[in-house]
């Protein structure tokens, strides 16, 4: 296999995570969620409409690059962990929508490329990953599933396409939580996809967990 082709491989798998893409909506029933806050029982539904301020999000991220050329198997493995800071811009609740205006933000964090050959661990690499939100207008229309539960047409934190094109926007998940005047809303995003590089077929596999908050205003 080219040592070039891996090169390429290791770039995409590096990809940030924050462009409209072609993930699905993972199933909150089985998963986490930040849950009610104090004082708040499990039928508690939280008044989100209003004006509110982005103060910070935090996300997890992997993603797989598995490709076979000439009986060799080739799979590059990207993990990452990301907070904000230098946090801008703001978030109006209406009883159907989300409108950003202004989000943006600097990232830091690590992230990790484990690359296997023919299943052999063959290269481990830890890195300091920075990067910026460039300042993002967007209006998600959402429905509430129940207290806590919302489906979004269009989340703010995604997982791109890795081909490089335009892909319509699906339903995310979202759970929420409202701790006196801050709003946590968290999103898990799963994308599975075939990708092709210098003619060369391979699959994509991607996962998010992202955290936003928010402070009313």
């Amino acid at each position: 296999m080219k040592l070039k082709f891996l090169s390429r491989l290791l770039l995409i798998s590096s990809l940030g995570l924050f462009l409209a893409s072609c993930q699905k909506e993972v199933d909150f029933q089985n998963e986490g969620g930040p849950g009610p806050g104090p004082g708040q029982g499990t039928n508690f539904t939280p008044d989100i409409t209003g004006s509110w301020k982005f103060v910070g999000l935090s996300a997890d991220t992997r993603v797989d690059i598995t490709v076979t050329e000439s009986g060799q198997n080739l799979k590059a493995v990207t993990t990452s962990s990301h907070s904000s800071d230098n946090n801008t811009g703001t978030l109006t609740v209406t009883s159907n929508q989300f409108i950003y205006s202004g989000i943006s933000a600097t990232v830091e964090g690590e992230q990790n490329v484990k690359t296997y050959l023919n299943g052999i661990l063959f290269d481990d690499q830890t890195m300091p990953y920075n990067s910026a939100i460039p300042s993002t207008d967007l209006t998600s229309d959402y429905v509430r599933n129940s207290n806590d539960s919302l489906t979004f047409t269009n989340a703010l934190l995604t997982i791109p396409d890795p081909n490089g094109g335009t892909t319509a926007p699906a339903p995310t998940g979202a759970r929420i939580s409202l701790t006196g005047d801050t709003l946590t809303v968290v999103t898990k995003s799963i994308a599975s996809t075939t990708i092709t590089q210098n003619g060369v077929p391979g699959l994509f596999d991607a996962r998010i967990d992202g955290i936003m908050k928010f402070t009313r205003q």
